[in-house]
């Protein structure tokens, strides 16, 4: 493999990043002056949140259009605004959109035309949602920068953007999201993709040692600062969000970078997962017909438990053992009345947790117990792949876990860890776990060479046409030209599981048009869990999109061939073409489905 590193970061005024998670977000920036003195001089927004007393230093992921489909608001002042527009019940024409990035998640062949579904299931462009609210964050920040009198003289092309995304997406989903960017007027080339473990554990290496580190790490078992992660140690990072948990394995290098040893994962068990453990809890004590009424009818008292819970069940401890209180909606018993005949209250001091549980008013009483049960399903999840990966031959040897990410200021969740690993790892939790992706995606904006190598997720590879050989498929023989080729031949570019330095580039594979008529390659591109697939179109490949290549027109036909490479190692592929007969630059891009109208 060749090597290559375009060295912009210097050139960076300011950075800003946005964090767009599933169940929280914002923003953050730093001025380079500022970098170089004080990494960690980063200044973030504190939203007021709504109609509930307080402020936070991020706001929900939830979105609110007008029936024509135009952006009306974002976070506390959406959630308001729809719960308003419910108790007068005009919200029926309106979108609302809540905790949806997960669609990029569970979507393989996202594409410009792709809808999500509204909390009522009607459906808009998914690309008009993303890039709405990156837009809207994007503004809001510029203002704040204004009203503070700190953006004087600032140009828009001396902003660089950092947009988080999980480590464990797919290719098609982070060119989703830039695509979504550039609606949104954030130029390509003011823009980098982070990989959200990557950036918390940037963060984290910036915390500093000795006494204030001790300071800002919380007091609890196993955790005893982040002095610990010094040259060639190994840490797993588990940063565990409302949506998704993402895991990889890092290790320190000698002049500070970090090396990735084992390659990102994860899955969907993130602290909406509670969530809906506490939307199934009410189910199975109402029923689901009853529900789905309440849910239709009464959509301002069901916001008002989803945003109840979303602040109750930060108040679960393993060590609680009197009885919480869920407050509940009337609404809720007289829908249940009204189709069963009688007072849920009654059906649920009868039932079968009847003695668990009790029904006062609006509020339901339910023994800790069965509350920590909510927590079992992701708790579960996660510790069980922890271990798995700790398994792993390249993990052997890895001695911390790092926790961040919102759902890992969940007590309950502290608890299943340490209660796993907590005599055989050294835990470590910053204070501000929740914000160690987006101030860690601010720093990566300024050096995106802290992380020195990568780990590749899948082989990769091209589908291309080689001359038959006796042990190919009939099915895959096609003639061309009085030669017999088999047309579907994996041409690989790298191999799952090997360690790619960042800039790294692959050697050049030549490229050849099967017709005179071509202007252009459309080469398609699969990636496979094996390390060396001989053909494509299998069970054990995936067709990710194409890569788009321009051929040379006034040259003969056998020297219109071309030689591609591809570069690994960043945040995002890329592609490199040259013509091969006079070794000149080619235009070559990517397109891993978000740009064609379908597969």
């Amino acid at each position: 493999m060749a090597s290559f590193l375009e060295d912009k970061d210097s050139e960076k005024m300011i950075v800003a990043a946005i964090d767009f998670g599933t169940t929280y977000s914002g923003y953050a920036f730093a001025f380079r002056n500022d970098y170089a003195n004080d990494a960690l001089r980063i200044q973030g927004n504190t939203w007021n949140s709504g109609s509930r007393v307080g402020i936070s230093l991020k706001t929900p992921t939830c979105a609110l259009f007008t029936p024509e489909q135009k952006f009306h608001s974002f976070g506390f002042e959406a959630e308001d605004k729809y719960a308003d527009l419910a108790i007068d019940d005009e919200h029926h024409d309106w979108y609302y959109f809540r905790r949806f990035k997960m669609m990029l998640y569970n979507n393989p062949h996202i594409s410009r035309q792709s809808t999500i579904e509204d909390d009522k299931g009607k459906l808009m462009n998914a690309l008009e949602v993303f890039s709405a609210i990156i837009f809207y964050l994007r503004e809001h920040m510029l203002r704040a920068m204004h009203a503070r009198s700190i953006s004087e003289g600032v140009q828009d092309d001396e902003v660089h953007w950092v947009l988080t995304v999980p480590a464990i997406w797919s290719d098609q989903a982070k060119q989703f999201m830039r695509e979504a960017a550039k609606k949104a007027g954030i130029r390509s080339d003011q823009l980098d993709i982070a990989l959200e473990p990557e950036a918390a554990s940037i963060y984290c290496k910036h915390i500093p040692v000795g006494k204030r580190g001790q300071e800002l790490c919380q007091a609890g078992e196993d955790i005893a600062g982040l002095e610990a992660i010094c040259p060639g140690t190994k840490y797993l990072v588990l940063d565990a969000g409302g949506g998704t948990i993402d895991i990889t394995v890092q290790e320190v290098q000698g002049d500070g970078s970090l090396h990735q040893v084992y390659m990102a994962n994860g899955g969907d068990w993130g602290g909406t997962k509670v969530d809906e453990a506490y939307e199934e809890f009410l189910i199975e004590l109402v029923g689901p017909q009853v529900w789905d009424r309440f849910k239709m009818e009464n959509r301002d008292a069901y916001l008002d438990i989803v945003r109840e819970f979303e602040i109750k069940k930060r108040t679960i401890t393993p060590e609680i053992d009197q009885k919480i209180t869920f407050k509940v909606p009337i609404a809720l018993n007289e829908v249940y009345q009204d189709m069963r005949g009688e007072e849920l209250r009654l059906s649920v001091s009868e039932g079968r947790r009847g003695r668990k549980m009790a029904w006062i008013g609006d509020k339901l009483r339910v023994d800790a117990s069965e509350a920590k049960k909510l927590f079992e399903t992701a708790c579960g999840a996660i510790v069980e792949h922890v271990e798995r990966i700790f398994e792993q031959e390249d993990a052997a040897g890895t001695s911390i876990i790092l926790m961040v990410g919102g759902f890992s200021e969940s007590p309950m969740l502290r608890h299943a860890v340490r209660e796993r690993f907590g005599s055989r790892k050294r835990i470590i939790i910053p204070q501000d776990a929740g914000l160690s992706v987006l101030k860690g995606a601010v720093l990566f904006g300024f050096d995106t060479r802290v992380i020195s190598t990568r780990v590749m997720k899948h082989t990769y590879g091209i589908q291309t046409s080689k001359k038959f050989r006796q042990e190919d498929p009939e099915s895959r023989k096609t003639v061309k030209k009085g030669i017999v080729y088999c047309n579907d031949k994996f041409s690989n570019h790298v191999a799952r599981g090997q360690s790619v330095n960042i800039g790294e580039a692959t050697e050049y594979h030549d490229y050849f048009p099967l017709t005179d008529e071509q202007t252009r390659l459309a080469l398609r591109v699969f990636t496979s869990e094996r390390a060396k697939p001989k053909y494509c179109e299998t069970q054990n490949c995936t067709y990710i999109g194409k890569m788009l290549v321009d051929l040379p027109m006034n040259l003969p036909e056998s020297d219109r061939g071309v030689s591609v490479r591809l570069r690994f190692g960043g945040t995002e592929l890329s592609v490199e073409a040259t013509v091969k007969k006079t070794e000149q630059t080619t235009n070559a891009q990517f397109d891993f489905g978000v740009l064609e109208t379908g597969k």
